[in-house]
C-alpha cells in the first residue's frame, strides 16, 4: 500500500507547477488542518503514520491539492478520527475547490468521511471510512462534477456509502469500492448525466444501489459489479447485464483487510474487461482489492506440541490443551487451510475432526492457536495419533504437517457406549463420535429412550433381570451431572422414569444406569 501510494504520488508530481511544494505532516506542520491553510495551488501534502484530527472546511482556495495519507490499513496506516467542531460536516471537508486528489485514509468515528460541495474533478482513493456514527454520514457526499472514487472501502455508514447530492451533475466515475452494511450502498439524489458505477462489490446495505424519485436519466452505465444480500440490490434504476450477485469470499478478520478476497472468489477477473486490468496484468477484479494471480506462496512450516506433555489421560477421561505454531517464510505470503485428523488405537481414521479454510500469513508471520481436546470415559483406550495437516483441504493437498500423540487408559466400570470427543478452538466447536466402544461387559440392565431426539422431556426405560440397587443418572458431554432420575433398590422386571429437561439447552447428554457391578448408557438428543 506504501508503495502505492508514493508511486501515485511521484507521477503526480510530473505533472504539476514547478513553483509547487511538498509540505511533510507532522515534520513540516503538526496537523492536517496547519498543512492545508499553508498550501498553494498544485502543492502535496503528505501524511505519515498516526492518528490526526478532522481537517477544518477549505473553502475555495487551494486548488489541485494532492493530499496522501501512509494507508488505511497495517499497523503504519493515517487515521482521521473523531468530529470536528463548528459546521464541519466530515474528517475532510472541501468546498468549491477543484482538482482535490485524496488518498490513503482510514476516517473513523463520528461525522462524515468526506464532504464535497461545488468542486470539479476531484480523485478519491484508497481511503476506508467506518464506524462513523452520525445518522446523516455518508463515507463520500458527492456534490460537482467529474468526480472519480476507487478502491476504497465503505463500512456501516448511517446513510450512504457514497452519496450523490441533489445539484445536476456530469462525468463521475465509481469502481473497484466496497460497500458494506450501509442504509444506502450507493445513493443518487441528483440527476447525473455520465456516471459510470462499475467492479463495485455492494453487500448487505438495506439498498444496494438507489436513484431516487425523478433521478433516472438512462444515461448511467451501471454494470460489473456485485451486489449481494442488499433489500433491493437495486431501485429505480436498470442495471447493467453483467452484474453479479453471489457472495464475494471475503477473507474476513477485522480491519480493511477483511475485505480482502479468497482465491475462490467469483470477483476475480469478473471486472469490465475494458476497464485498467489489474496490476498482475490480469482482468480487473470486483472490489477495492484484488486478488494477486501472480503471487508465489511462502513456504509454510507447522509444529504441534501439546502443553502439559506427555498425554495420559486417566479412565474416566480428560481434556488437554495443544499448540499449532504456524509459520510462513519470506518468500512469500499463503492462502491455506487448517485441518485435524485422529488416527485411533485400532488403526483407523477419522476425520477431518476439525477444518478452518482460508487462512492468511503474510511474508514473514506467523500464527500460534490452542486448541483443546476433550475425551470421554466411554472412548476407545489406548495410543492415539492427533494429525494436524496445513494445505489445501478440499483436494486433500499438504503443504506442511506434524502429529502428537496421547494415551487414553482403559474405562474402570463396565459398560457398552460410543465414545466421543469435542475440538475446541479456530473460534468453533466440534463434536466427534469416535464409534462404538465394547468394553467387554457381561450382559446386564437394557436401557433405552424414547422419543429420542425430544424436546422438553422423554421416558427412560430399563430391563431388570434381577433386583438390585440402582442409579440412573444423566451426564452432558463434560461429564457434569444434570439430573438424578433414580437412586434406590429396584426389583426384577420393567421400568420407566420420565426426564424433563425444560431448564437444559440443547445437546446431547448421556443417561448412563449402573445396577449392581453391571452398567449401561444411553446418548440423548435434546431438540430445542
Amino acid at each position: 500500500m506504501k508503495s502505492l501510494i508514493l508511486a501515485t504520488v511521484a507521477v503526480a508530481l510530473l505533472f504539476i507547477p514547478a513553483s509547487a511544494v511538498t509540505i511533510y505532516v507532522p515534520e513540516d506542520y503538526p496537523t492536517i488542518g496547519a498543512a492545508v491553510n499553508a498550501a498553494c495551488d498544485g502543492d502535496s501534502i503528505l501524511v505519515g503514520p498516526g492518528i490526526y484530527d478532522p481537517v477544518p472546511i477549505v473553502y475555495h482556495e487551494p486548488d489541485d491539492i494532492t493530499l496522501l495519507g501512509n494507508g488505511f490499513y497495517g499497523p503504519d496506516r493515517t487515521t482521521i478520527m473523531g468530529n470536528f467542531s463548528g459546521e464541519v460536516e466530515a474528517k475532510i471537508d472541501i468546498r468549491h475547490a477543484d482538482g482535490w486528489e485524496i488518498g490513503g485514509f482510514e476516517l473513523v468515528v463520528g461525522h462524515k468521511g468526506i464532504n464535497t460541495e461545488g468542486n470539479n474533478g476531484c480523485h478519491i482513493h484508497d481511503i476506508y471510512v467506518h464506524d462513523v456514527t452520525w445518522d446523516y454520514a455518508d463515507g463520500v457526499m458527492v456534490n460537482g462534477n467529474n468526480f472519480l472514487i476507487e478502491r476504497s472501502i465503505f463500512q456501516g455508514c448511517p446513510y450512504a456509502g457514497i452519496e450523490i447530492w441533489y445539484p445536476p451533475q456530469s462525468g463521475h466515475i465509481f469502481r473497484n469500492n466496497t460497500i458494506v452494511n450501509c442504509n444506502n450502498g450507493i445513493l443518487v439524489r441528483g440527476q447525473t448525466q455520465n456516471l459510470v458505477i462499475e467492479n463495485n462489490i455492494i453487500m448487505n446495505n438495506d439498498d444496494g444501489v438507489e436513484f431516487t424519485y425523478g433521478t433516472w436519466t438512462g444515461s448511467a452505465v451501471l454494470d460489473y459489479n456485485n451486489a449481494f444480500g442488499n433489500s433491493p440490490n437495486w431501485s429505480g434504476c436498470t442495471p447493467g447485464p453483467h452484474n453479479l450477485s453471489a457472495d464475494p469470499q471475503f477473507m474476513g478478520g477485522s480491519g480493511g483487510e477483511q475485505y480482502m478476497l479468497q482465491p475462490t472468489s467469483p470477483c476475480i477477473d469478473a471486472g469490465d474487461p475494458a476497464s485498467p486490468p489489474d496490476p498482475d496484468g490480469t482482468i480487473a477484479d470486483i472490489g477495492c482489492f484484488y486478488f494477486n494471480q501472480a503471487f508465489t506462496p511462502g513456504q509454510l512450516t507447522l509444529a504441534v506440541v501439546p502443553v502439559s506433555p506427555p498425554v495420559v489421560l486417566p479412565p474416566q477421561g480428560g481434556s488437554f490443551d495443544y499448540t499449532c505454531a504456524m509459520a510462513c517464510d519470506s518468500t512469500g505470503y499463503a492462502f491455506y487451510d487448517g485441518w485435524v485428523t485422529l488416527r485411533l488405537p485400532d488403526g483407523q481414521t477419522m476425520g477431518p475432526v476439525l477444518t478452518k479454510t482460508n487462512m492468511l500469513l503474510g511474508q514473514g508471520a506467523s500464527n500460534t492457536v490452542t486448541l483443546s481436546l476433550f475425551v470421554s470415559p466411554w472412548a476407545m483406550p489406548g495410543i492415539y495419533a492427533l494429525h494436524a495437516c496445513l494445505g489445501q483441504a478440499e483436494s486433500g493437498t499438504v503443504w506442511a504437517e506434524d502429529s502428537l500423540t496421547f494415551e487414553k487408559l482403559p474405562f474402570d466400570g463396565p459398560g457398552i457406549e460410543t465414545g466421543y470427543a469435542i475440538f475446541c478452538g479456530w473460534e468453533q466447536s466440534e463434536k466427534v463420535y469416535l464409534g462404538a466402544v465394547d468394553l467387554g461387559v457381561e450382559k446386564g440392565p437394557e436401557l433405552s429412550a424414547g422419543p429420542n431426539p425430544f424436546n422438553p422431556s422423554t421416558v427412560a426405560r430399563y430391563e431388570m433381570r434381577d433386583a438390585s440397587y440402582v442409579t440412573l443418572r444423566v451426564y452432558d458431554t463434560a461429564g457434569r451431572e444434570v439430573a438424578t432420575l433414580v437412586e434406590g433398590w429396584r426389583a426384577a422386571g420393567s421400568h420407566e422414569v420420565s426426564f424433563d429437561a425444560s431448564g437444559l439447552p440443547s445437546g446431547i447428554y448421556f443417561a448412563r444406569l449402573q445396577a449392581g457391578d453391571v452398567a449401561q448408557v444411553q446418548k440423548l438428543i435434546l431438540l430445542k
